[in-house]
Formats: C-alpha cells, sequence, structure tokens
C-alpha cells in the first residue's frame, strides 16, 4: 500500500484530541439525568401525601371540635294519674329526675314522647326550648303561661309566668325535678290536650294508669338520645 494511503489510515483511528472528553462528558451528564428524575418523582409524592394528610387531618379536627360531647346522666320518668296538687286535691303529672350525672342545659334538651291508644290514634309531640307555654294554673291569660317541664326550685319562684324556671331556660343538675305541675301541662306535653276544657284536659278516653307512653331525651348539639324508655302511666 502507498505510505500516503497507510498514512490516512493510522490517522482515522485516532478522534481529535476533545472528542473522548465530550462524549465521556455526556455519558456522565444523562446519567446523572436519569439518576435525578426518580428522586424529583419519589419526592414530589412525599410532597403531595403529606398535603393531603394535612388537609384530611384538618377537615377532621374540624368535625370533632362543632360535635359537642354527650351528658352523662341517669333519668328517672314517672307519669302520674290522680296525683296530689297540694292543695287538697289531685291532679295528672309527669316527672323527670336526674338521679345523678352531668348538668344539663335544657335548652339543648328536645323530649319527644309517643303514644298511641286503643283505637289505633297516635298522639305525639316535641318539646324544645322553642315549643309554647301551657296554662298551668288555669288563669286562662298568656302572662301566667309556662313551658313544660318546669324547674321544681322555689328558690326561683313559681311556675307561671316566671320564665326562669322554663324549660330551655334553666340547667337541670342532679338530684332536681322537673314538672309538667298539672293536668293541663301533662296534656300540652303528651299533645293530648283538651283545650275547650277549664285549664286544658287530657281529651283522650283511653289514657289512664296502664298505658304506655314511649318518652326519648334527645341532646339537641351532639344529636344522642340520653333518655329511651316505655313508661307505664300509673
Amino acid at each position: 500500500m502507498p505510505l500516503r494511503g497507510l498514512l490516512t489510515r493510522y490517522c482515522q483511528g485516532f478522534s481529535a484530541p476533545g472528542n473522548d472528553a465530550e462524549v465521556l462528558m455526556m455519558k456522565k451528564t444523562e446519567q446523572n439525568e436519569s439518576a435525578v428524575s426518580p428522586v424529583v418523582g419519589v419526592m414530589l409524592m412525599l410532597v403531595v401525601t403529606i398535603i393531603i394528610a394535612a388537609v384530611v387531618s384538618a377537615f377532621a379536627g374540624g368535625l370533632a371540635g362543632t360535635k359537642q360531647a354527650t351528658p352523662q346522666a341517669s333519668i328517672d320518668v314517672q307519669i302520674l294519674t290522680g296525683a296530689d296538687n297540694g292543695m287538697g286535691g289531685t291532679t295528672d303529672k309527669m316527672t323527670f329526675t336526674e338521679l345523678s350525672g352531668d348538668p344539663i342545659p335544657t335548652k339543648d334538651l328536645a323530649i319527644v314522647t309517643y303514644y298511641v291508644n286503643k283505637s289505633g290514634t297516635v298522639y305525639q309531640n316535641k318539646q324544645t326550648l322553642t315549643s309554647p307555654g301551657s296554662d298551668i294554673n288555669g288563669y286562662g291569660d298568656l302572662s301566667h303561661l309556662a313551658r313544660v317541664p318546669v324547674l321544681n326550685d322555689m328558690k326561683l319562684g313559681y311556675a307561671g309566668g316566671n320564665p326562669a324556671v322554663d324549660f330551655g331556660n334553666y340547667t337541670w343538675s342532679t338530684g332536681e325535678i322537673m314538672s309538667t305541675v298539672d293536668t293541663a301541662g301533662t296534656a300540652d306535653l303528651l299533645a293530648i290536650n283538651d283545650t275547650a276544657s277549664y285549664g286544658h284536659g287530657i281529651r283522650d278516653p283511653d289514657f289512664g294508669a296502664g298505658s304506655e307512653v314511649q318518652v326519648k331525651i334527645i341532646h339537641i348539639p351532639s344529636g344522642q338520645v340520653i333518655f329511651n324508655k316505655e313508661v307505664i302511666v300509673q
């Protein structure tokens, strides 16, 4: 082979002085970029997960903060016919006694009653802070109404025209008794009232000793039932 051809082939076997370094650097750059991409992806996933966890935690905390705890109480409910009215006569009365437990603002309570007579007629009522008053003493005027059950506490005065003892305006504590006072208050609370009679009467002829009334007391802020029993009229 001529000398010129040998020199040409020999020179072609070598790269230009800077080419190897450039190729090596390009390979390293590609490797670095390939290694960085998964790391960035993992970091983004972690950030998103942390953000979602924080949002869920804040939402759950908000729900927990808006729902009040349910008060705990042992309660006795009685419905009495022919009860002593304290003036030598008798009356029908419904009493609620907190035997033990937490003080409960009655503005947070709803008393639900359900009674079915022998003919299948249903009488039901839901008593709350906004329920109308009852003419418990038979005065026949709006100034002496009382929202039953009233609090039996003589320190606060007599019921009837005395908002301090009206249901929804006081806190019910251990040992205290709430009462419908008389037949008019009982008839209104059970929604079986005869408004045509003096001071209201119980209009259902089947209602009396042995009748069964379902009574529930609901704590409105928590939505929980704190008393639920079928009360037998005595």
